[in-house]
């Protein structure tokens, strides 16, 4: 078995046959500066004077043509190929991200050393998952009242990212505030459904309990399911604020949406939390990428014909225009 020999992209499969070429050029040395026979001639004294023509001074020529075309015609025996890289058709993950938009987003409680609302710290965790997933289409869906689609599954982060920007709460006690869980799971339902991704799913977030029953978190948990959509869900914060102090949800809807489905919960309590469970929901997701493939492409087609093109243009040469005698 040969070993290949590589120059940048190209690679030369039998490189053994390149030993023709220092070869060729010792045969033709020798031709060259072989002795010769010796003839009797008349003496050539009378034209010592005059310059030698242009077809003497070029008398080389057929003799390096012929050699340059042995050096192409090696080059070509030994096989030359380049590698190209085989296109594949990446069947990733679809994701919906599902965001609570609802007033009570804006409690600064998610850090004990500096003020950090529970939206900009959902809004800067969701951007950075989604940055990660270069190879995934990701959406944006937010909801408090109603579910509203931001941004439909792509792969441009940057546009993902400029959606997720202009995310912010609802007005506090408007007609749109409210936590519409089973409509916002829903919508998300009906967006992964057009999908022919390899695996959906969708990450709900939110830090209260579902207020709104025009569709219930068991009927948006059973739509997902009968999709093939897995739903992971997140229940943010440390609870709702009283006078007394926060008091803790259980989020016993979204443990039964995850359960359903086959998500998994996560309670974060803090924004470094978030980033964890962000992290975590990101190993759960991994996309499994195929090797490269390659398929090799022949590069003989070159050095050949003009290994070939040398060799006639110089025995054309010797016959027609230069002629000499042993």
């Amino acid at each position: 078995m040969s070993a290949s020999l590589t120059f940048g992209e190209v690679t030369l499969l039998d490189p053994w046959f390149l030993l023709v070429a220092p070869l060729a050029v010792l045969a033709v040395g020798w031709r060259w500066w072989r002795p010769r026979a010796a003839l009797h001639t008349a003496s050539v004294s009378l034209f010592a004077g005059l310059r030698p023509t242009l077809r003497q001074r070029l008398v080389w020529l057929p003799q390096a043509g012929r050699l340059l075309a042995v050096l192409c015609l090696s080059v070509a025996m030994a096989r030359p190929v380049q590698r190209e890289v085989v296109p594949i058709e990446e069947e990733g993950v679809d994701i919906v991200l599902v965001v609570d938009t609802s007033s009570s987003m804006t409690i600064d409680d998610m850090s004990q050393t500096e003020s950090i609302r529970r939206m900009d710290a959902a809004r800067s965790r969701a951007e950075q998952f989604a940055a990660k997933r270069s190879h995934d289409r990701v959406g944006l869906i937010t909801f408090a009242h109603y579910a509203e689609l931001r941004c439909p599954p792509t792969l441009d982060e940057r546009a993902l990212a400029a959606f997720l920007h202009g995310v912010d709460t609802v007005p506090t006690n408007s007609e749109y505030d409210g936590t519409a869980i089973g409509t916002a799971l829903a919508k998300a339902v009906q967006v992964l459904a057009k999908s022919k991704a390899k695996a959906k799913v969708a990450v709900l977030l939110t830090d209260g309990e579902n207020t709104i029953v025009d569709i219930l978190p068991a009927d948006g948990a059973k739509l997902a399911k009968d999709s093939g959509i897995r739903v992971h869900t997140i229940g943010l914060g440390n609870g709702v604020p009283t006078p007394f102090g926060f008091q803790r949800l259980d989020f016993a809807d979204l443990r039964m949406i995850a359960e359903t489905t086959g998500g998994a919960f996560f309670q974060p309590k803090t924004d470094a939390d978030l980033g964890a469970v962000y992290d975590k929901i990101d190993e759960l997701e991994k996309t499994e990428l195929e090797d490269p493939r390659y398929r090799t492409i022949d590069r003989f087609e070159w050095p050949l014909g003009a290994g070939l093109g040398l060799l006639l243009l110089a025995l054309c040469a010797e016959v027609l225009l230069f002629r000499r005698i042993p």
